[in-house]
């Protein structure tokens, strides 16, 4: 598996960190991120000053595939448009991982490694 987190920062008082960025083009001139929490697909839940990435995104998901992969202690995720800017610290989430790693390495072996070794999907047409 690999993984292409947006940065990688390095230091002695929090080792290693990464980012993911997003700049969502239906918020881009919404005058404040935290109040679109909560919308439809939106990336961000929550209430008034407690906003967090919502732990059903695909988004978490990607978070948290990173920290695994690059064995990061954590990932400063950030959403921003012209107006505002959003930035949340998220940790390993070991449970959520063990629970998606099998289904991960199920998706790779019946889907991923035989188009890798035969074209299985890409011979059908």
């Amino acid at each position: 598996m690999g993984s292409s987190p947006d940065g990688v920062v390095t230091c002695d008082c929090h080792g290693t960190g990464i980012c993911e960025i997003k700049c969502p083009y239906s918020e881009q001139d919404e005058p404040s991120l935290r109040l679109c929490a909560g919308r439809r697909g939106f990336c961000l839940i929550g209430e008034g000053d407690h906003v967090t990435l919502d732990r059903n995104h695909d988004y978490y998901f990607q978070v948290q595939a990173q920290l695994h992969i690059v064995k990061a202690e954590y990932s400063d995720f950030v959403v921003w448009n012209h107006k505002d800017l959003f930035v949340e610290r998220i940790l390993p989430d070991v449970e959520f991982w063990e629970d998606v790693i099998p289904k991960v390495q199920c998706f790779f072996r019946n889907s991923i490694l035989p188009e890798i070794l035969g074209q299985q999907v890409t011979n059908l047409h």
